[in-house]
């Protein structure tokens, strides 16, 4: 009888096309917003995309499995450039985040090094998981140290973002209840009395209390960006057409975008931001329910809530559902570090959905070290032959 021919792993389309239509609508409103900060930011965002793509493609391509041998070196160099960062980082804006001209920002590395590791750690846990001797303990001092070093520089959204996402992990993992509840109530207790000892984010927390008593009292950045968005109306008055983005709307091309897209696009282009990242989130998990690798699982759950709480968090801001914090619209906003790490978390995804054994990741190391192996062996021979000739 002959034998079954084996299918070929393939990529979610589905997810696919998605992916492409946020590059898409994001470069096209990046377009429009930048006319008034100048056109090299759009330039410089060609290039971070280009390069975006680059590496979506080296992680779609690179067997996922090898992210779990390589998790806790990543998280080593990680954590090393933290402490760089807040020893000799740019201040910008009141926060020392960034290295290399303000286009290096280690913080957000550690969301997507965060989410490698912890996957990675979890996945090793198995059934002690529920222990608190060895889950919950050491899981609080991962998140605690990675988060606090980046709390520390301050950069409270990227800490909260890091610690909601490590905290779902953990959840979908299998933690207790119990533990998790009271993570949450220490984690809250924590950050909120941090966030009370920085004056600018209880200004912004000030500010927010005093909005839910006088909506005329609601802070600079969040009423501007609703009025953006409400002169947009349902359909908007034109992409390139808005005119609050030149001069009146704060930082069109990063915080505000969603606003720029309100303005311009109407409530139903911002209801197409909104369904695509909601299909974003439908294939991502799905895709982590059905990899039956615990860590590929993991790896894929904690990507896709990497990107979905980022954006959640921007249009809850945008709407003055929640305090303001400086954070960026995930395909949409303008920034390096961000488009890289966003890029690099949906090559993943893609990779991940190829349902790739486990036993790969020893294949393609095999096949590289034979690789190696035969071209250093053939250097020898010829400089063997040469020797011989001479």
């Amino acid at each position: 009888m002959a034998g079954r021919k084996k299918q070929s792993p393939t990529v979610d389309l589905i997810l696919l096309v998605t992916l492409f239509a946020l590059v898409a609508y994001g470069l096209l409103m990046l377009y429009s917003a930048t006319f008034y900060v100048g056109e090299s930011f759009w330039q410089k965002q060609l290039v971070w995309i280009a390069l975006g793509i680059a590496i979506l493609l080296i992680m779609y391509w690179l067997p996922y499995t090898l992210w779990q041998k390589l998790a806790l070196p990543l998280m080593g160099v990680t954590l090393v450039l933290l402490f760089i960062v807040l020893l000799l980082g740019e201040l910008i804006l009141g926060a020392q985040r960034s290295l290399i001209g303000a286009s290096v920002q280690p913080g957000v590395l550690a969301r997507l090094a965060a989410v490698i590791y912890i996957a990675a750690w979890l996945a090793s846990k198995g059934e002690q998981l529920n222990r608190v001797r060895y889950g919950l303990i050491p899981f609080a001092i991962i998140i605690g140290v990675v988060a606090g070093m980046v709390a520390l520089q301050p950069d409270l959204s990227t800490a909260l973002l890091l610690a909601i996402t490590g905290l779902a992990m953990f959840f979908y993992a299998g933690g207790d209840p119990v533990q998790i509840f009271l993570s949450l109530v220490i984690g809250s207790s924590a950050f909120g009395f941090l966030a009370w000892q920085l004056p600018h984010a209880r200004s912004r927390l000030m500010a927010y209390l005093g909005s839910l008593r006088d909506p005329t009292q609601m802070p600079y950045h969040v009423r501007r960006a609703i009025i953006a968005i409400g002169e947009g109306g349902i359909l908007g008055v034109g992409i390139g057409s808005g005119r609050l983005k030149s001069g009146y709307l704060p930082f069109p091309h990063t915080d505000s975008i969603l606003a720029v897209i309100g303005e311009e696009t109407g409530l139903l282009g911002i209801l197409l931001v909104i369904a695509l990242f909601i299909l974003l989130a439908y294939r991502g998990y799905r895709i982590a329910l059905e990899t039956a690798d615990p860590f590929g699982s993991l790896l894929a759950f904690g990507t896709t809530t990497m990107i979905i709480t980022e954006a959640l968090l921007n249009v809850m801001v945008m709407v003055g559902l929640i305090p303001f914090t400086g954070t960026a619209l995930p395909f949409f906003s303008y920034g390096g570090s961000e488009t890289l790490v966003t890029m690099a978390a949906a090559g993943l995804l893609l990779g991940i959905s190829q349902g790739r054994p486990k036993g790969e990741v020893y294949a393609f190391l095999d096949r590289w070290r034979g690789d190696w192996r035969t071209r250093l062996s053939g250097a020898r021979r010829s400089r063997g032959a040469a020797n011989s000739r001479a």
